[in-house]
């Protein structure tokens, strides 16, 4: 790492302590909270965001983490409505041939879906790096620590999963510490009891993100009533 990057990553490091000693100090306070759009405070939480994902890369380099060394090739891509990919094209050792694996990210981790060996290998690429190094998405995990803690802030942090043919919007929230998810059109939330069901819709809709749920078609108020009596649409 550069001297340049050492002291940007310090830089970085410092505007997150600094922000998150704020909202501990507002927090702290019984002063109403402005709207959402009227707030400083929300614009400075989701630059923290930003802060933490840029501090996550850079973790996640710095453990060389990142893809396989020894000359291997990687290509990831995000395809729409299924999980993260990557093909990995491993030299074999005695060079005449290379290994090619098929990985499919299942929330915490990479599952090998096929491999075989290949020949013959010819490889085109631009002379000037145009893309990112292959990067392993955050976990689920990752995921919920982020939204956790939000739900008292003007505009909480949700985890958002895409629609697609078969499947609706569906979106996670913490409120109170409890994981509440709930789809567009659905009629009622229910509690998330097992983080296999937030595998399941990984695995059907693709890795979620996440966003504002001002950004949502949902509110606060989809999240909050009982499952039992809530049918507000």
């Amino acid at each position: 790492m550069t001297d340049s990057h050492a002291r940007t990553l310090e830089t970085l490091r410092d505007i997150d302590a600094r922000l998150h000693r704020l909202f501990e100090v507002v927090d702290e306070t019984d002063e109403t909270a402005a709207p959402p759009d009227a707030d400083p405070l929300a614009t400075l939480r989701r630059a923290r965001s930003q802060v933490d994902a840029a501090l996550l890369e850079h973790q996640r380099q710095a453990a060389d983490d990142i893809r396989p060394g020894g000359g291997s090739c990687v290509l990831q891509w995000n395809p729409p409505g299924t999980p993260p990919r990557r093909l990995v094209l491993d030299p074999d050792s005695g060079g005449d041939g290379w290994t090619r694996r098929e990985l499919e990210w299942t929330g915490s981790g990479w599952r090998m879906c096929g491999h075989d060996t290949v020949h013959d290998v010819a490889i085109s690429a631009p002379a000037e790096p145009r893309y990112p190094d292959p990067v392993d998405p955050p976990t689920l995990d990752t995921l919920l620590e982020w939204i956790r803690g939000t739900w008292p802030h003007p505009d909480p942090d949700v985890l958002v999963f895409d629609s697609t043919a078969t499947a609706e919007q569906g979106v996670v929230a913490a409120v109170d510490d409890e994981l509440r998810y709930r789809e567009q059109d659905s009629h009622q939330w229910y509690t998330v009891t097992d983080k296999e069901e937030l595998y399941h819709h990984l695995q059907q809709q693709g890795q979620p993100a996440v966003q504002s749920l001002s950004e949502t078609p949902l509110t606060r108020l989809q999240f909050t009533p009982s499952p039992l009596t809530n049918d507000d649409g």
